[in-house]
């Protein structure tokens, strides 16, 4: 899949701000998407208020054969896994490390571990991905240690969704 051209801001839109460490997105963008092994083509008009998840506001596909859609093309198309590309290449990602995989020692998370966490939260949160999971598979943790370190990050830097006021 190759979004073409990276989205950005039209000219005086806001950028807006998101997670801990100074990630932000525009209030409005575009991002065309060309399927590197189908011949799709979608066009995807989004919104960001910071505090939600990126709105798809309109998402068009074309064939690029001159075939008619057909409703595998839209199973092909894979809104979310596109949604999570698209809100990655129109992020302006702030200071400090944006993911981790895997830790390179034991014990405790220090500062900057919590602080890594709680942005890979957000952007799983805001780009449609699913956070608890998506921590479980970067630091290979199970269930149980995962919801502990969430409960850690929401504590520190806050949380939006599903784990932002209850137990994680």
């Amino acid at each position: 899949m190759v979004i073409e051209p990276p989205p950005d801001a039209p000219e005086g839109v806001p950028w807006i701000p998101y997670g801990p460490a100074g990630d932000r997105l525009p209030e409005r963008f575009v991002a065309l998407v060309e399927y590197e092994t189908q011949p799709l083509r979608a066009r995807i008009a989004a919104s960001f208020n910071g505090a939600e998840r990126v709105r798809a506001d309109v998402v068009s596909v074309e064939r690029t054969d001159g075939a008619s859609v057909s409703p595998e093309d839209l199973t092909t198309l894979q809104l979310g896994a596109v949604m999570s590309s698209v809100v990655w290449q129109a992020t302006r990602r702030g200071k400090g490390v944006a993911e981790q995989w895997g830790r390179s020692r034991t014990g405790p998370l220090d500062d900057a571990e919590v602080l890594t966490l709680a942005r890979m939260y957000w952007f799983e949160y805001v780009s449609w991905g699913k956070p608890r999971l998506a921590i479980m598979a970067a630091f290979k943790l199970p269930r149980s240690t995962a919801n502990r370190w969430i409960r850690k990050a929401r504590e520190v830097h806050g949380l939006p969704g599903a784990h932002a006021d209850e137990e994680a």
